[in-house]
């Protein structure tokens, strides 16, 4: 794979990526602390790009077998990405269709949030399948990290460039911000889909895709009880991580009374945070080990939540500012851990169907994490009256996950896991024969 590929590969990364932050950066925070509206509401819509996750196994397929316009993955990419970014420009004109109107507003969130939603699946699968059909297996590694190193520091520039559109607040603002984020979207994933694909008549063999049969995933995890173990950690872990994806914003606004501009920051900060242990992660579970390395990534990121609990009861600013860092230092150190052992968790001979069930755990993870996130605190606000509760209780969830997996952990084992699935493996295969 060349520079010049590798660049548009992480160009068009970095474009569907960025049709994320609007969403999950403000307008969460519009939608909950300035439009009131039910947080689980806000959870489920945010969640569908995760809901919609099989349509990538069903695509990812589709295209390995058939190409349009003589392209297996380009016309996919394009669609997608555009779809994502048309549909992240419209997310914010539906919120305010929702305040005015909610029966129309509601089937008009429940299109344009599928569509921003099924556009990140449809160009995530088949730009990640492009990486698989043109780099080789030592190459991928490194292709995938400059793509995740591209697509944190474009979060952190995006993030950075609302707050800055969003100084003077107005709805006005809002969409005139979102608007710039549509254009840059659009121009990323223009420029990097451009011939980045060599035609499909010119291909020797058709391209070969690891989830042909997502039915092996299900047998696999059932006749591995440590497989099984390990996505249950995973999901507990994303689960744990990722509850606060749509809260911490508004959290911001209505705890400790920060704008717009303010909360939109958050995202730079906590990326920040995963950039630093992204760089240095590695380092880290080098001298201490994947497992501790994971752990320590929990125990740092439990401790950023007690401390935005405790801003909450203080109104310190600052000191949430600084638990969010935290937040992200924790997070990224427990990516590099976690995806480091994942890939302990395989065998050769499956790879590709360990890794695809590691994926679903991944999707899982974050989609339950969103929708419990939205539920619970629109539990506590019914109960209590007092928003300030939700979060506690939101936040206290996430604490006492993080600490259940670090217990968890302890009882995995690569090398029982390797047993297990050295036996097993052959019996699940003859069944995908059947």
């Amino acid at each position: 794979m060349n520079n010049r590929i590798l660049a548009q590969l992480a160009l068009v990364h970095m474009g569907v990526s960025i049709t994320v932050v609007p969403i999950t950066s403000t307008l969460n925070r519009v939608m909950i602390a300035d439009l009131q509206m039910s947080v689980l509401l806000v959870s489920v819509l945010v969640a569908l790009p995760y809901l919609l996750s099989p349509l990538q196994v069903l695509l990812g397929n589709w295209s390995d077998r058939h190409s349009a316009a003589d392209y297996h993955r380009t016309p996919w990419i394009l669609l997608g990405g555009l779809l994502a970014a048309t549909g992240s420009y419209f997310t914010v004109h539906v919120a305010y269709l929702l305040a005015d109107n909610f029966v129309l507003g509601l089937w008009g969130a429940a299109v344009v949030f599928s569509l921003w939603g099924a556009g990140i699946n449809a160009a995530s699968v088949s730009y990640l399948s492009l990486v698989a059909d043109l780099a080789d297996e030592e190459e991928r590694s490194r292709v995938i990290s400059i793509m995740w190193t591209a697509m944190i520091l474009a979060t952190i520039a995006t993030s950075l460039g609302l707050s800055h559109l969003l100084e003077t607040f107005s709805q006005e603002a809002l969409y005139g911000a979102f608007g710039v984020i549509w254009f840059v979207s659009v121009v990323l994933v223009l420029v990097g889909s451009y011939r980045i694909e060599p035609r499909a008549s010119a291909r020797n063999a058709l391209p070969a895709h690891s989830a042909d049969d997502p039915m092996q995933i299900v047998r696999l995890l059932a006749l591995n009880p440590e497989a099984r173990r390990f996505f249950g950690y995973l999901v507990l872990v994303l689960i744990s991580i990722h509850a606060q994806d749509v809260l911490l914003e508004p959290f911001g606004a209505q705890a400790l009374g920060m704008s717009v501009a303010a909360t939109s920051r958050l995202a730079s900060i906590w990326g920040v945070g995963v950039f630093v242990t992204l760089l240095s992660g590695l380092l880290l579970v080098k001298r201490w080990g994947k497992k501790a390395s994971a752990n320590v990534g929990a125990y740092v990121t439990a401790l950023a939540f007690a401390l935005i609990i405790t801003t909450g009861f203080l109104g310190q600013t600052g000191l949430f500012m600084g638990a969010v860092l935290l937040l992200g230092l924790g997070g990224g150190l427990m990516t590099v851990s976690n995806l480091s052992f994942m890939l302990d968790m395989t065998v050769p001979q499956a790879a590709g169907l360990y890794i695809g069930a590691w994926g679903v755990a991944n999707f899982a993870g974050q989609a339950v994490g969103h929708v419990i996130s939205g539920l619970l605190w629109d539990l506590f606000f019914w109960l209590t009256g007092n928003p300030l509760m939700g979060y506690v209780a939101v936040f206290s969830l996430e604490i006492a996950g993080l600490l259940l997996a670090v217990w968890l952990f302890r009882s995995i084992s690569v090398e029982t896991f390797r047993r297990q699935a050295e036996v097993r493996l052959h019996t699940v295969l003859s069944l995908a024969t059947d």
